[in-house]
């Protein structure tokens, strides 16, 4: 008796492990990348390199920093094609979807397996920005579904500017900002190794991972003149006239 009650549960639990393993699995959805928008590039950074794999659509989205697209540029339009959330022409669109095609031929237009994409933004104090994308089409299966630029982290922010005063910071576009009113003024001559020194500075800044502090000793650049630029740049901004004289050495 026991015997056939033991038989019946050996029954049972093979037919439910055969349902089981006949019920399809489905294939886990590759995630969303995350990218700092400090990591846009624009006319001086590095493109984003980003993968589109055949049959399927990579996603580049904005909403995670509120901007809003307002021009798409692809160099080779010959194997993607893109579309966005809602018309471009509206003013609305936050995320772009670019899939790839067959080859095209178009006349004079020269083609290339990694092409670059252009994307221009705006953020809802109307400020612009490019973003630059490296693309090309993706091999084996697919690493992830798109990607999606977030803010700039306060680490980041604290890495990519300079303390200059109480609760006061300067980016590196105060710094070149200063830089700029300080010849303007003639506080400084165009042709003072200074100048060049922080031109190297401005330069690496916008092409390295390095905090300012890191590239100010790469350059042999006093932050005591940094932070003059800074300050300098700030109130250049805000248009506030200068209490003390400036010294950039």
């Amino acid at each position: 008796m026991n015997r056939m009650v033991f038989n019946k549960y050996l029954v049972i639990i093979f037919g439910l492990a055969t349902v089981y393993c006949s019920i399809p699995v489905q294939a886990q959805q590759p995630a969303m990348l995350t990218v700092s928008s400090s990591a846009k590039g624009g006319t001086t950074g590095s493109a984003i390199n980003i993968k589109v794999w055949s049959g399927r659509a990579t996603a580049i989205d904005f909403t995670g920093v509120n901007e809003l697209i307002t021009q798409i540029f692809l160099a080779d339009p010959s194997r993607f094609t893109y579309a966005t959330d809602t018309p471009l022409e509206k003013g609305q669109a936050m995320t772009v979807f670019l899939r790839r095609i067959q080859p095209l031929k178009f006349p004079n237009l020269t083609t290339t397996t990694v092409t670059n994409l252009f994307i221009e933004t705006v953020t809802s104090d109307g400020v612009s920005h490019l973003y630059t994308f490296n693309l090309q089409p993706g091999e084996n299966s697919p690493q992830y579904s798109g990607i999606s630029i977030i803010p700039i982290s306060e680490l980041e922010i604290s890495k990519r500017s300079l303390e200059v005063g109480s609760f006061r910071k300067a980016t590196i576009d105060d710094i070149e900002r200063g830089l700029v009113f300080a010849m303007r003024q003639s506080y400084t001559p165009s042709s003072d190794t200074v100048v060049a020194k922080v031109r190297e500075f401005l330069a690496l800044s916008r092409n390295t991972d390095k905090s300012l502090v890191e590239i100010a000793q790469d350059v042999r650049l006093s932050l005591s003149v940094l932070n003059e630029l800074g300050l300098l740049g700030i109130r250049d901004k805000l248009k506030t006239p200068l209490t003390t004289q400036i010294k950039l050495r």
